[in-house]
């Protein structure tokens, strides 16, 4: 990357209109058109497979050379982290904390709770609860003609997390 750091210093330094850099991988590529877009630099990347390359062209738009932006570009394109795809690290088991101090656990269901069986009934100020009223229904009847009783309890679900059993 310091290598192109440095043709791209000198890309900006000269009056080239154009600035053709060597065959890359993707995420280089990716930096190299970050990189441009903080200049105003229009940039393509031409060629197939393993030969793609990523191409510069100066606009009327792109910035002067400036050592101290330029620095600071390419030590914020250099920071970013990407992991070694060959190597198998150690992954956390843990699950990373929310606001207030909970964890992501907390708020998913174990196996065999029944789903919203801590929820409280809704409110008369709750705009369904309202709608049904108004059709008359009441708190502890069934929903449904009066000839047709219907269900008094709700459907409950319980939380099926394991695949054992399933077939």
């Amino acid at each position: 990357m310091d290598q192109v750091a440095e043709e791209l210093r000198a890309f900006l330094v000269s009056s080239d209109e154009q600035l053709t850099l060597p065959p890359m991988d993707n995420n280089a590529r990716k930096m190299i058109h970050e990189l441009a877009n903080k200049f105003k630099i229009k940039s393509k990347s031409t060629g197939k497979g393993d030969q793609r390359r990523p191409t510069l062209y100066r606009t009327a738009r792109t910035l002067p050379y400036v050592a101290v932006t330029f620095d600071q570009a390419i030590n914020r394109v250099n920071r970013r982290y990407f992991p070694r795809l060959d190597m198998k690290g150690k992954k956390s088991n843990r699950l990373p904390p929310v606001r207030g101090g909970a964890s992501i656990a907390a708020a998913t269901y174990q196996d065999g709770e029944i789903v919203g069986g801590s929820a409280p009934e809704l409110g008369v100020e709750n705009r369904g609860r309202a709608m049904l009223e108004k059709m008359g229904w009441s708190s502890g009847t069934a929903l449904g003609a009066m000839n047709n009783k219907g269900i008094l309890q709700p459907v409950t679900h319980a939380m099926k997390r394991s695949k054992a059993g399933l077939g």
